[in-house]
């Protein structure tokens, strides 16, 4: 990695991260690259995405 690489701004990308359980449901979990993340909700995947979608607004300000 250059020098001019390491000041340059980092893009940051949200993901949604999905947890298996042994009982065959799942747990869903926002994550992003900058470090944020939220509770882990059973299977309330579509709360998880609006939480992530919201989160992702904040690094296009």
């Amino acid at each position: 990695m250059g020098l001019f690489n390491f000041f340059a701004r980092r893009d940051e990308e949200s993901f949604i991260q999905p947890y298996a359980l042994a009982d065959g449901s799942y747990l869903y979990q926002a994550r992003c690259t900058c470090g944020w993340f939220t509770d882990v909700y059973v299977e309330e995947r579509e709360f998880v995405s609006a939480l992530r979608e919201d989160h992702a607004v904040t690094h296009q300000e």
